[in-house]
């Protein structure tokens, strides 16, 4: 595995300035103030979905710039958190797209999920396939932003998102994909490998583990390959009774706050041969203590961009850092949040260098 620190790239000076506008039919919800993002231009704007929902969407450029700009399209994670960067909010995923919006000379455009924000639905109860085609909508409306060059877009997708990403980029010329906390693994593996993880480092003794574990894997094949619900995998094997409590996140008829059809829908998805027809460069970020998430499902997205081109690919590792980037002294320190610092810097650095290797990336003018 190689791991790379790589020192910040440092851009042009950035100016304090911002503004903060408002567009379209979309109503702001409470009565919110707009984001304010020192040295952006933060635009509020509405897309009509497919469906006919209205979702919110922010697109950020530097502030004076001018003409059309290279772009980052940010698809994000499963939970319905909102995708807006107010001054106050300083977790890493906050600092992490501030840095990379206010540094890349990239314009970003982010959409709040349904229900989410000021976007009109219900997050709890909008599934995988009505989602990716929210995202699919958000990308087309980019392309045919007056602020972007359609040539240089690049798709960036985070947790959830880096799952979506080879979706939303298929068929399309995008000149890139890069993803944080996704891969190319099963929504069934990755399933089995989160609740491994999460009762080894909640030191479950072995043999109650590995009983556990099976139990598991038949119950996960009934519900997220068979489409079952709960209920009807209890009744029909009494034996699997009690499983659906132990699993990380659920309740009734919801799974990490979403409907059961989002994960039997996601666990339909072939990712790894999505992965396999994206022509862009990838890159493929994995923080070492993310407990989430595998490396190898990381690794596997940037070994089949390789073997479509050679040198296509690059798989990442940054140092002692979990899905949420923060850096822990260890794993278990990762697992029990105990100890974390922020580390959102060490993540922007090898984005800022990977954008900046794109043909024509990072350039704007400015009057």
């Amino acid at each position: 595995m190689k791991c790379w620190m790589l020192a910040l790239i440092v851009g042009a000076p950035m100016v304090a300035h911002a503004e903060s506008s408002l567009s379209g039919d979309l109503p702001r919800r409470d009565g919110k103030p707009l984001e304010v993002i020192p040295g952006l231009d933060s635009r509020y704007g509405v897309l009509a979905a497919p469906d006919g929902t209205r979702l919110r969407t922010i697109l950020t450029r530097p502030s004076g710039s001018t003409g059309r700009m290279p772009a980052i399209l940010f698809v994000q994670w499963l939970s319905c958190d909102s995708i807006e960067l107010p001054a106050r909010q300083q977790d890493g995923w906050s600092r992490m797209l501030r840095r990379l919006a206010q540094e890349s000379g990239y314009a970003m455009m982010r959409t709040e999920k349904a229900g989410v924000g000021d976007s009109e639905g219900d997050c709890p109860t909008l599934d995988y396939e009505t989602e990716l085609a929210h995202h699919r909508a958000a990308l087309a409306a980019l392309q045919s932003s007056p602020d972007v060059d359609p040539a240089r877009i690049v798709i960036f997708g985070a947790s959830m998102g880096g799952n979506y990403a080879p979706l939303v980029a298929a068929g399309e010329a995008v000149a890139g994909v890069m993803i944080w906390g996704g891969g190319a693994h099963s929504w069934y593996e990755r399933m089995l490998g989160f609740e491994r993880r999460a009762k080894e480092f909640s030191a479950v003794p072995a043999p109650e583990l590995d009983a556990y574990l099976r139990g598991l894997a038949r119950f996960f094949v009934a519900y997220l390959l068979d489409r079952k619900d709960p209920a009807t995998i209890v009744r029909e094997r009494p034996g699997l009774a009690g499983t659906w409590e132990k699993i990380v996140g659920t309740g009734e008829g919801s799974h990490y706050g979403r409907p059961l059809a989002f994960h039997q829908q996601a666990a339909a998805q072939d990712w790894a041969a999505a992965w396999s027809r994206v022509t862009a460069p990838v890159l493929a970020m994995y923080g070492e203590f993310d407990w989430f998430e595998h490396a190898d499902a990381h690794r596997l997205v940037a070994d089949l961009a390789n073997r479509r081109v050679a040198g296509q690919g690059e798989f990442v590792v940054i140092p002692a850092t979990d899905h949420h980037f923060d850096r822990f002294p260890s794993a278990a320190a990762a697992f029990r949040g105990e100890g974390g610092v922020n580390n959102a810097d060490a993540a922007v650095a090898v984005m800022l260098r990977w954008l900046g290797e794109r043909p024509a990336g990072g350039s704007a003018s400015r009057p």
